[in-house]
């Protein structure tokens, strides 16, 4: 999945981008050192990227981050202002594991809980102006894949989830709209974070863990939800993760995820 972004820009994104009327600069954030560690590294990068993303949202620009994994969500909030700011979370998979409800311990499985304070905190407190959103301030929407004990946490959480199976049994409006309502009495601004697992796989292939978990949502319901939340929010900046370009042997998870960040870049967020 550390070739997605890398394939987006290779394939034309910011000329594409360009060509509809976007003024395009590209940067990569990369982790200095010999010496790599995951959860070390991660946060390294959530700290340069947070410098970034501070630096071009007060430049007047959107900052939409292409990575590998969700984590760089928390480099994203942080250079963003996470006071007064929401969070919407499209995933197939829960991101609200903890140390302690997953023997795996995979990092990146927890990128959500991370950014709602539930681990890591001292950590995470070392990303430049980084601070938990409350979990009334969060929606994960498009889920269908959650750890036992992890879904335990969310539920207990009290945060918003609206499931995959909720939106393909009924419409993105009719399942996602009480919760947008719900948080737009909060607030008026928000991170919106796309991993592209949320796509279904027989049709958008992301990844292999997506592989693994059929009945997701299709481009055109993921299309709808964004523009649904444009019309309620200042999106102010955005995030696409996960795509591992090795299983998208015809390219149309590429062209759903050009399709997606066009999405995002409506004239609200110009």
């Amino acid at each position: 999945m550390g070739a997605g972004p890398e394939h987006f820009i290779q394939n034309g994104l910011a000329q594409i981008l360009r060509t509809g009327g976007y003024e395009v600069q590209v940067e990569s954030v990369e982790a200095g050192g010999a010496f790599r560690a995951e959860i070390k590294t991660a946060f390294e990068l959530c700290r340069s990227l947070a410098e970034r993303v501070r630096d071009s949202a007060a430049q007047g620009s959107f900052p939409l981050v292409l990575s590998g994994n969700c984590n760089s969500s928390l480099g994203t909030l942080a250079g963003i202002g996470p006071a007064d700011t929401g969070m919407i979370w499209f995933d197939a998979h829960g991101d609200f594991n903890t140390p302690e409800t997953r023997e795996s311990s995979f990092f990146d499985g927890m990128g959500m809980a991370i950014a709602t304070g539930q681990c890591w905190r001292k950590l995470a407190a070392t990303i430049p102006s980084f601070s938990p959103l409350p979990n009334s301030h969060v929606i994960h929407v498009g889920g269908r894949d959650f750890d036992p004990e992890e879904e335990t946490l969310l539920e207990a959480s009290g945060i918003n989830v609206v499931r995959a199976d909720r939106i393909r049994q009924s419409s993105v409006s009719e399942a996602l709209l009480p919760a947008l309502e719900s948080l737009r009495a909060q607030v008026e601004r928000l991170y919106l974070h796309i991993d592209l697992d949320v796509l279904d796989p027989a049709e958008t292939p992301a990844n292999e863990y997506a592989a693994r978990v059929p009945n997701g949502l299709m481009l055109e319901q993921i299309e709808e939800a964004i523009r649904l939340i444009n019309e309620r929010f200042k999106i102010c900046a955005g995030g696409v993760a996960s795509y591992d370009p090795k299983y998208d042997e015809t390219g149309r998870t590429f062209e759903a995820g050009v399709r997606i960040i066009k999405s995002m870049l409506t004239t609200n967020n110009s």
